[in-house]
């Protein structure tokens, strides 16, 4: 239902529409609730990047929810993919003046994660790892 809504929200309005991208914040969130990290994380992930092109106010908050939804995967070679996105993000925000404080240490962890996930490979991770050990 949410899909169906977006889409006819993208086909009236325009994919970057407020209406469309909210549509899409709701599908990442209920995508986390039923367990679908890697979905979850490429919605927000495209409605972040949407609000950061935009520069939307909102977009620093989008941003920390794709990385609240890329703290979630277990699969490292899209943990690696996603994380690099992230930081362009991060960076687009920082760019733009609009990163706050908070979002700092944000990009900080989520270097630290990407510099774990390189140094030991990016193959597809046999064991689901803890939260925090994912920021270590």
């Amino acid at each position: 239902a949410a899909a169906a809504l977006r889409e006819d929200l993208t086909a009236s309005l325009g994919a970057e529409h407020p209406d469309t991208l909210e549509a899409r914040a709701m599908e990442a969130y209920l995508a986390h609730l039923r367990g679908d990290h890697r979905e979850a994380t490429v919605l927000a992930l495209d409605v972040a990047r949407a609000m950061c092109r935009t520069g939307d106010a909102q977009a620093p908050a989008a941003v920390a929810r794709a990385a609240a939804a890329w703290r979630r995967l277990d699969d490292d070679r899209a943990a690696v993919t996603h994380g690099r996105e992230l930081l362009r993000l991060c960076d687009s925000l920082h760019g733009a003046d609009l990163l706050p404080p908070d979002h700092a240490d944000l990009a900080r962890r989520v270097r630290r994660r990407l510099e774990k996930l390189t140094s030991r490979g990016t193959g597809p991770s046999t064991a689901r790892r803890t939260d925090a050990e994912r920021f270590r």
